[in-house]
């Protein structure tokens, strides 16, 4: 008896680990995450080009933001169902920064926003896995470390709801400040069956002025708008057939060589799908996050993880940001600058300037300074 006994033991434990990895392969199994991955480089220039957007820039890690992205999901599918959407004259740069890590670059011959982006990506899924739940989400965010576990807890929760629903579900943060930056998700605070449920979205909102934008922090049922959502592969398909025909035709007629990539509409997702279908919903979340928007936030996040090439002294001067690699920076009575030098260029704005910068990008393609973009 004791014989059969420890044979019992022994295969029930056997099983135990069998479910135990069966189950992880189920909860991956037909779930592809596509990271959006465009970009033209003016936001933080001179660090970031036409050439070197800046989810190839490095943030708070040696790792540069799109490298996070792909690390951030690697947990919750496998290496073939990452998949990266860029457009040509970034494709061989993705494949050298994260080719070995992921199963296919789907390549735009030109950019026409989001919406035509993420439809190509949906096709091509769905032609493969018609099953496939999709997570699209942007290459350029930065979330720290400490806090991507809890990231794809929420976003296993929205997975969850999207497999059993035909809705798209976005994620939202929760404000923590009256933000102008960033775009609002409005919501009814009524219909949600339990704390990981989406919620109905009612509509959303531009970026506001800052009245507008505490009145909305105030409300309790507004989110910043993160740009990550996720479907089955045929909700994303209803809901531009439903939402934007011209545009649906358009790709397809593309992929059946039709018709040319620039003939198609260009449009965000944001103002042909999201804003327009029924079929909406958002799970409010609370991990840190921030949209890597100017060379500002960039460098204050350099020097919160201390990895600001910040060599100066100072006379009567505060609240500086300075990145200039291998020289000692000398300030006297400025303040409130970002100061940033690489190989060919050297910027200094007003911190509250810092969105101005791709004013300077539009003078140089004016002025034909090619080797500088």
């Amino acid at each position: 008896m004791k014989l059969h006994k420890s044979i019992v033991i022994t295969f029930c434990s056997i099983s135990i680990i069998m479910i135990n990895l069966f189950g992880e392969e189920m909860k991956s199994r037909n779930l592809y995450c596509v990271i959006v991955a465009g970009g033209d480089g003016t936001r933080l220039w001179p660090l970031s080009r036409q050439a070197k957007p800046k989810q190839l820039l490095p943030l708070g890690s040696d790792a540069t933001l799109l490298e996070q992205a792909v690390d951030r999901v690697a947990p919750l599918t496998s290496k073939d169902c990452i998949w990266v959407s860029t457009t040509a004259q970034h494709e061989k740069s993705i494949q050298e920064t994260v080719g070995k890590r992921i199963g296919r670059i789907v390549v735009e011959p030109g950019s026409r926003n989001t919406g035509p982006a993420i439809l190509l990506s949906c096709m091509q899924i769905y032609a493969i896995d018609p099953d496939a739940v999709i997570v699209f989400l942007p290459a350029d965010p930065f979330i720290p470390h400490r806090d991507w576990k809890k990231f794809r807890t929420f976003l296993e929760h929205a997975v969850d709801h999207a497999k059993i629903t035909e809705e798209i579900v976005l994620l939202g943060v929760e404000p923590s400040y009256p933000s102008t930056a960033y775009g609002y998700i409005a919501f009814d605070k009524q219909e949600v069956a339990n704390h990981n449920s989406p919620y109905k979205v009612t509509h959303f909102r531009e970026k506001p002025s800052y009245e507008l934008a505490e009145q909305y922090l105030e409300e309790g049922n507004n989110l910043w708008n993160i740009g990550v959502f996720c479907a089955r592969a045929s909700s994303f398909m209803n809901e531009f057939k439903a939402t934007a025909p011209l545009m649906f035709e358009g790709v397809q007629r593309y992929l059946n060589n039709q018709d040319s990539y620039q003939s198609i509409i260009s449009d965000s997702i944001d103002y042909a799908v999201l804003e327009r279908s029924r079929k909406v919903s958002v799970l409010p979340v609370d991990f840190s996050w921030c949209d890597v928007g100017n060379i500002e936030v960039f460098l204050s996040l350099k020097q919160q993880y201390n990895t600001l090439d910040a060599n100066f002294i100072s006379v009567d001067s505060h609240n500086n940001l300075v990145d200039v690699p291998g020289k000692l920076v000398a300030l006297v009575g400025v303040d409130d600058l970002c100061i940033i030098e690489v190989d060919d260029a050297l910027l200094i704005t007003k911190r509250k300037s810092a969105e101005e910068v791709r004013g300077i990008v539009k003078l140089l393609k004016q002025g034909g300074y090619k080797q500088h973009l």
